[in-house]
């Protein structure tokens, strides 16, 4: 009787260790799981600015475009190109 005690025994302890593994992959998944939301929520947030463009492209390039006249017609009155040496 006292082998089959044994065995019950390790049976016992083999089966308290498995709960504790079992207990420490479910916390690492809801670990994992939590990243995933904040990553999943950062896509969420990227994708919507990328959505939403304040100053389209084209604009953006009328506005330099004009810029780069007004300063061409500054340094034009001066007498031709300046360099400057920084």
């Amino acid at each position: 009787m006292g082998e089959v005690d044994e065995v019950q025994e390790r049976i016992k302890d083999d089966m308290e260790a498995m709960k504790e593994q079992m207990a420490t992959m479910i916390e690492v998944m809801m670990s994992m799981k939590k990243i995933m939301e904040v990553n999943a929520a950062v896509v969420a947030t990227t994708s919507a600015i990328a959505k939403v463009n304040l100053t389209p492209s084209s604009s953006l390039n009328q506005i330099n475009n004009l810029i780069s006249g007004m300063v061409g017609k500054e340094l034009g009155s001066m007498g031709g190109p300046h360099f400057v040496q920084v």
